[in-house]
């Protein structure tokens, strides 16, 4: 289906549900962070959420006030190495261009300790559909249940979990898809040895 909006035409996948049992243990780096929260919703004052734009953490931050806020650039954080015990990622990859993506997760790989994890969820991109939007209902630890979506406006080029295993190996990190969905995915990382 195909919806009209600001004179762009977006594809609208089918609703997505996604359940969240858990998230890596310890102090965590939620790369984009903002919009939703739904990694600070499920780990509180155990995260970072970061993101590059200050109106999606003001939106986010009512719904976990007590996690830690940054408004900053992922690929160059001021904190020393290892300084976190893992990291998460909830589709916010897709809207960072394939460069981009590989100097957050250098960043990210530079910031964990080894064998601590990496855990991403994300949207499957394809040049093909273009412009998408994917309705989800998250459901998370505490019961509660978050009705969001995310979109992407301009779609250069296609990205699958394997191309995000690819760039995640060539950093160093074992990586294992747990759900590889036609419309998103879910990997669990971790930096290696």
């Amino acid at each position: 289906m195909k919806v009209a909006k600001s004179n762009e035409d977006y594809f609208v996948h089918p609703k997505q549900i996604i359940k969240i049992s858990k998230i890596p243990s310890g102090n965590l780096l939620d790369v984009g962070g903002g919009g939703e929260g739904v990694i600070a919703q499920i780990g509180r004052s155990l995260i970072t959420a970061v993101d590059l734009h200050q109106s999606e953490i003001d939106e986010a931050k009512p719904h976990a006030p007590d996690a830690n806020w940054l408004c900053a650039d992922a690929s160059d954080l001021d904190f020393p190495d290892n300084h976190f015990d893992g990291a998460t990622a909830f589709f916010s990859g897709m809207y960072m261009n394939d460069e981009v993506l590989k100097t957050v997760f250098k960043e990210v790989h530079r910031l964990i300790p080894e064998d601590e994890k990496f855990w991403i969820w994300d949207a499957v991109i394809s040049y093909e559909i273009g412009p998408f939007i994917i309705p989800l209902e998250i459901h998370i630890p505490s019961g509660r249940i978050i009705s969001t979506g995310y979109g992407k406006r301009t779609v250069e080029n296609d990205r699958t979990a394997s191309d995000v295993i690819k760039i995640l190996t060539d950093i160093g990190f074992d990586s294992d898809i747990k759900n590889d969905e036609e419309i998103w995915y879910f990997i669990k990382a971790s930096r290696k040895k």
